[in-house]
């Protein structure tokens, strides 16, 4: 619920593109040190999927995770939609948008677009649960300094790839404002390319959990 209203606050309230990132990425900082020592504070399914695969989660604790994580995030848009007296049509929901193809003072949307989000959430979702796996399964090494590192990571990310695909990497994060903005009758956008925040991170989880041990056994 935090997270998500947190980078969609950001993402709404925000005055300037940096506003947004910074602000929705120190968000996740900040929940790691409030929450990391009673769950862990992996507000992500793609994290708590890699984890599972881990063997760090049974198969039970990654369901109940999940449920928490989805819930958590539709909770977050509600609250965000009340900050915005009852204004519940623009959540700041992941959408592919009609800049990466210029043609001259105009843009261009194509299929490439979509497919260059995709792949951004895959590697995106990769780097960050490969730095998840390396801060914390191996004694928690990092230490206090976790939650600043986090936030460094995700800027960096945002930074590289937010104007690919919106830098979600979480499908928790996504799926909550597409869903409040269709029930609200708001822009159908979002819901319509959800495939990409769902199965683009999920996938990049995945294939993190299984080239870790390749890293760390090499």
């Amino acid at each position: 619920m935090l997270f998500v209203y947190g980078v969609c606050c950001s993402n709404v309230f925000g005055n300037a593109t940096e506003c947004a990132i910074i602000g929705s990425c120190c968000m996740g900082g900040v929940i790691i040190y409030i929450f990391g020592r009673i769950s862990g504070a992996h507000f992500n399914p793609a994290v708590s999927l890699a984890l599972f695969l881990r063997h760090k989660l049974s198969a039970m604790e990654l369901g109940l995770y999940i449920i928490a994580q989805i819930i958590g995030g539709f909770i977050g848009c509600v609250l965000l939609g009340l900050c915005r007296r009852a204004h519940f049509k623009e959540m700041a929901g992941n959408c592919i948008t009609d800049h990466l193809i210029s043609l001259g003072n105009d843009y261009k949307k194509t299929g490439w677009c979509y497919v260059s989000a995709f792949l951004f959430e895959i590697f995106g979702t990769f780097v960050l649960v490969l730095f998840i796996l390396a801060s914390c399964e191996r004694d928690n090494y990092l230490g206090p300094t976790l939650g600043l590192a986090f936030s460094s990571v995700l800027i960096a990310l945002s930074g590289i790839g937010g104007r690919v695909s919106g830098c979600s990497l979480n499908p928790a994060r996504s799926f909550g404002p597409a869903l409040m903005q269709v029930i609200a009758g708001g822009n159908k956008d979002p819901i319509k390319q959800i495939w990409i925040y769902l199965v683009g991170p999920l996938l990049g989880g995945v294939i993190a959990a299984f080239l870790w041990p390749v890293f760390v056994y090499a």
